[in-house]
């Protein structure tokens, strides 16, 4: 696939000049060798701004940090930070029974916080990382398909995506997932213009990656295959199709492991998605991007592209954005569903590309209030994303069916009113999905853990997810004064949310004597009877 030239005509009649070649680069860095170092490092400075790719990963990195903090874990991240903190043995046994397709991020992820430690800034700070690089690979593509000013453009609607900036924030592997599916398709452009070894080992580790982070972000390969097939039409090398093959092959190879443990764990992980329906083929694309004004917003800078005269670019890129969507809808009609909005995230830089392209069809007077009321148009999003319940919403802007459960708030709680020697039941309600008894101890000081009763093989123990409780619950009750009760969905009840055994326990040996209420969970405290 050839390079954009360096100065590209848009349909606007403007002249997109693009940045010059590596080679040049190096050579304008180096400077004059009689300059001062002040005058060098300006020049550097001046270079560095001229940039393709610095003003979208900055802001992303700037969307993707700001209050990364703020957001309370949700299950899904909390799932994570249980087994994250285990041994490295007892990850790798976990990964045998269920989670196989999570276990390069949670690997990764258990090494991070060795190094840097497990609090939400920490734990996050790669997702954000991760974005940034997105960010970086949306930019260049851009500039490779449509010229300089497409890719500064395209890079910079990447930054403002809702999604983007969520799930930068995320304790999961999503933002890795655009990261690879970003990566692999630089790298597929790259190995098109100069064919070599190098280039094709490139993107073959960069898809065996895509796949140890989500093996359904391999649906991109669809538009890849269009992508070498066309090029193939026009160079009539046959080298290309074998490489890209090859490439493939390698990549299914290497990620066997993974494909043979995540097709028997499959059912029991995502059995849970229903199938798409003929309304889901439009209507999941809000949740997509983050918001509803977005996508519309976003579709009309995808019809400006086609006024460009790039015509083969434009339909590439925008088969690399509806190919995949289209196949896993038809997929998901089969035994598993995979048609989640999260699944579907490695189409995001794509789509960026498309509204970058049709955006850099404006003139520059008429470009830059454009993106300032595209910045406008994502702010509510933006600032919802950033809510302190808001990672609970995995279906924004659509409305939640379940109140989110603000484990933060209940841990500050008992944290405010605990004495030595109190002991803690975490109620799960009517699914231990809750992650309650994860989330209130993550938060809670590690002076003032409470110990948990009622717990029969932990999670760690069992290789999974979840533990079990124990068999005879008065038992297992001890002799503690005070108890706290973190009950999910009761506020009325302090003993409807566990088991009846384990209810029939507390009853007569513990009166409730106080109650508070947080978002989707109360804490009881129970005193013993005399």
């Amino acid at each position: 696939m050839t390079s954009v030239p360096d100065a590209t005509v848009t349909a606007g009649g403007q002249r997109d000049q693009s940045p010059a070649a590596p080679g040049g680069l190096r050579r304008r860095f180096a400077g004059d060798p009689g300059a001062t170092g002040e005058q060098r490092l300006a020049g550097l400075l001046r270079q560095l701004c001229g940039r393709v790719w610095l003003w979208p990963a900055l802001l992303t990195l700037a969307l993707t940090l700001y209050h990364s903090g703020v957001p309370v874990m949700w299950q899904d991240e909390l799932a994570t930070i249980s087994v994250i903190t285990r041994p490295t043995g007892a990850i790798w046994a976990m990964l045998h029974n269920v989670d196989a397709v999570h276990g390069a991020y949670y690997l990764s992820l258990h090494f991070w916080i060795k190094v840097f430690g497990d609090s939400p800034v920490s734990i996050r700070f790669p997702s954000a990382l991760a974005m940034t690089v997105a960010a970086v690979c949306t930019a260049l593509i851009g500039r490779r398909l449509f010229g300089f000013r497409a890719g500064v453009a395209a890079g910079l609607v990447f930054a403002l995506l809702p999604t983007v900036a969520r799930y930068g924030q995320e304790t999961r592997s999503y933002a890795l997932v655009v990261m690879t599916a970003a990566l692999s398709l630089l790298m597929l452009l790259r190995a098109l213009e100069r064919p070599g070894p190098g280039r094709w080992a490139l993107y073959t580790a960069v898809l065996a990656l895509a796949g140890y982070f989500n093996l359904v972000s391999l649906a991109f390969l669809c538009g890849h295959a269009l992508m070498v097939l066309l090029e193939y039409r026009r160079t009539r090398a046959k080298s290309l199709p074998a490489c890209f093959t090859a490439a493939v092959l390698i990549a299914v190879v290497v990620l066997y492991p993974v494909i043979h443990y995540g097709s028997a764990q499959s059912t029991r992980q995502i059995g849970w998605i229903p199938r798409p329906t003929v309304p889901g083929l439009a209507s999941i694309w809000p949740q997509i991007l983050g918001s509803t004004s977005l996508a519309v917003v976003l579709l009309l800078f995808a019809l400006l592209a086609w006024r460009r005269p790039e015509r083969r670019a434009v339909l590439l890129v925008t088969a690399l954005v509806l190919l995949p969507w289209l196949v896993i809808w038809t997929v998901s009609h089969g035994h598993v569903s995979y048609y989640l909005s999260k699944y579907l995230f490695f189409v995001l830089p794509a789509a960026a590309v498309l509204a970058g392209a049709g955006l850099a069809t404006l003139r520059l007077r008429y470009l830059v209030p454009v993106m300032v009321a595209l910045a406008a148009v994502v702010v509510p999003a933006q600032r919802a994303m950033h809510a302190p319940l808001s990672h609970a919403n995995y279906l924004y802007p659509d409305a939640l069916w379940f109140t989110p459960r603000d484990y933060r708030a209940a841990a500050d709680l008992v944290a405010a009113g605990y004495r030595p020697g109190d002991g803690i039941v975490y109620g799960q309600g009517n699914s231990i999905w809750w992650e309650t008894s994860v989330g209130v101890p993550y938060y809670l000081p590690k002076d003032k853990q409470p110990q948990e009763l009622f717990v029969g093989r932990t999670a760690e123990q069992r290789n999974d997810l979840w533990f079990t409780f124990c068999a005879d619950p008065a038992a297992c009750l001890g002799d503690h004064p005070r108890l706290w009760l973190v009950a999910v969905d009761h506020p009325g009840n302090a003993f409807a949310s566990v088991p009846a055994k384990q209810s029939a326990a507390l009853r007569e040996h513990y009166t409730v004597v106080e109650r508070r209420t947080v978002s989707g969970l109360t804490v009881f405290l129970l005193d013993r009877k005399a």
